[in-house]
């Protein structure tokens, strides 16, 4: 049995999913509910939940100020909100669950599933949140053999798709692997420089050398360059025009 907190700054919101969770996910059991930040912090450290159910929005603030005065997230996290376009791009990017309101009861028991099943590290992932809503978008986390690290998107000349993931190569003609997919990149980038050209690669438009760009190939500033099908470069071209 998963013991679980709910927390949420609507009295309606919290008996909602309180008895949602109670009739249809049986593997979790809500020990307490907290209204706001005092409250939900109080209740993680006397109840050491295993999961913790967060409304993003509070009326003081939000729920990422709990996190930020907690030593150690050691407990599974679900986010519920009702809409933050931003939060959810940065939540789905980081690998932390999360459930739009008014909650679907198959996608709520799925979700326990999840958080049951794949064991993530929540530290880790609520860094990558934290420094992607820091940034206001501006840079990415990128999982690296020495750890995590924040890279500007300006710092990024193009994302190619490779057998295990993506292959992220920088202006100083440095380059790093990830597990994620090109597809994840288009949603945490927030630029319209950069471009899906093909199915293989994401471009920064403003790291392409205009003079040299064809149907055929794109040079880059720093002496890059990648082969590309004339169908695939039309649209770049143009924003390079």
């Amino acid at each position: 049995m998963l013991n679980a907190i709910v927390v949420d700054d609507e009295l309606k919101s919290r008996e909602v999913i309180k008895t949602l969770i109670g009739a249809f996910c049986p593997e979790v059991n809500v020990v307490d509910t907290a209204e706001d930040i005092k409250g939900a912090l109080e209740s993680i450290r006397t109840h050491n939940p295993g999961l913790v159910f967060l409304d993003i929005s509070l009326k003081e603030g939000d729920s990422f100020q709990i996190l930020q005065q907690l030593d150690e997230i050691n407990f599974d996290i679900i986010f519920v909100t009702a809409y933050d376009e931003y939060s959810i791009k940065a939540l789905r990017y980081s690998g932390i669950t999360c459930l739009f309101k008014p909650l679907d009861i198959d996608e709520l028991q799925q979700a326990v599933k999840d958080v049951i099943k794949r064991k993530t590290n929540m530290n880790r992932a609520y860094q990558m949140v934290n420094g992607i809503l820091k940034s206001k978008f501006t840079k990415i986390p990128v999982i690296t053999a020495s750890g995590l690290m924040f890279t500007p998107v300006e710092e990024i000349t193009y994302i190619e798709k490779t057998d295990y993931g993506t292959r992220i190569y920088f202006t100083d003609k440095q380059s790093v692997d990830s597990k994620r997919n090109i597809s994840e990149f288009e949603d945490i980038i927030v630029s319209d420089r950069f471009r899906k050209v093909g199915a293989n690669h994401l471009v920064n438009a403003d790291q392409v050398k205009h003079n040299e760009a064809s149907r055929r190939k794109l040079v880059f500033h720093n002496g890059q360059q990648i082969s590309i099908e004339t169908s695939d470069a039309k649209s770049l071209l143009d924003l390079l025009r």
